[in-house]
């Protein structure tokens, strides 16, 4: 299991990147850790594979503390966002590398891989796209057979083929090895399919952690049409997003069908629904929603 707790990291600048975050994360499942641009996804990342200590509070892997513990560190794969392939190598010289620091790395999965992604093991670096090169270090990744697998912006740069190939791939490493994965992204739709729960950062807050199944109950959009043409006058209780139109009301509400029609119903009493359609939100809907929540919270 990761253990995060109350962890706050703040820049020489005075930028406060990750504030007071806590987190837990169970082995042998798939965290999606989304965000805008400058969240604290990336330093979160790195304070896991041990790169950044945290100003305050703690970070654990399996009870054991990251930073300056180069056997927890043995068990953990980071892939950076900045990339870090050299040039002048092919992958097979990569792989090399790899193999003389990772005591499990296997060239069977290497190779396999490759052939799956069909890269190019023997080209040189230099002369791979920016998703080839990202498709090599998920590759390299995956062979170094660790127990913890850090991957930031994974997918940029991926066309939709490759980035298929490469969740499958992470899944597989999953279920045949017990790994825990977290995958980093800006863009929820890459990662969504693949990830057991999704925490969400803002600001360098967290703002929920929850399984991608309990995100998805939590919200859904109604549609709500009345016999005549309504003011809809203090209809906001509870709802979210509200939008008027003539006989039409269209809100988000954490509330089931039953409980939003008792409300509707003690709001505009004088009229009556003839229509209600309830149709789940997507994870970017309900996210965009937490962050404006969050921002008038703070």
């Amino acid at each position: 299991m990761i253990k995060i707790s109350n962890v706050t990291k703040k820049y020489s600048n005075g930028v406060i990147s990750l504030d007071n975050v806590s987190l837990e994360i169970p082995r042998a499942s798939i965290l999606g850790l989304v965000g805008t641009n400058g969240a604290g996804k990336s330093t979160l990342l790195r304070i896991l594979a041990g790169i950044l200590k945290e100003d305050s509070g703690k970070v654990e892997i399996s009870g054991e503390k990251i930073f300056e513990n180069s056997a927890v560190k043995e068990k953990i794969s980071f892939i950076s966002d900045e990339g870090y392939l050299i040039p002048q190598f092919t992958l097979k010289m990569m792989a090399d590398i790899y193999a003389s620091v990772r005591k499990n790395f296997s060239y069977e999965k290497f190779n396999t891989l490759c052939e799956k992604m069909r890269l190019d093991k023997n080209r040189r670096i230099s002369t791979f796209s920016k998703g080839m090169k990202r498709q090599g270090e998920v590759i390299l990744a995956l062979s170094s057979n660790t127990e913890y697998l850090f991957f930031d912006e994974t997918f940029d740069g991926l066309d939709p083929i490759a980035r298929e190939s490469a969740r499958q791939m992470i899944a597989e490493c999953v279920l045949e090895s017990n790994a825990t994965v977290i995958l980093s992204s800006h863009n929820l739709s890459e990662i969504e399919n693949i990830c057991d729960s999704i925490a969400l950062l803002d600001a360098g807050r967290l703002i929920f952690h929850k399984s991608v199944m309990t995100a998805l109950d939590d919200y859904k959009k109604y549609q709500v049409v009345f016999d005549e043409v309504c003011d809809f006058e203090n209809v906001g209780a509870g709802f979210e997003k509200i939008q008027k139109s003539g006989k039409l009301l269209t809100f988000i509400s954490s509330l089931d069908e039953e409980k939003v029609l008792i409300r509707i119903n003690a709001l505009v009493p004088e009229r009556q629904i003839v229509y209600c359609e309830s149709v789940p939100l997507s994870l970017e809907e309900i996210f965009s929603l937490e962050v404006e929540k969050s921002h008038i919270k703070f």
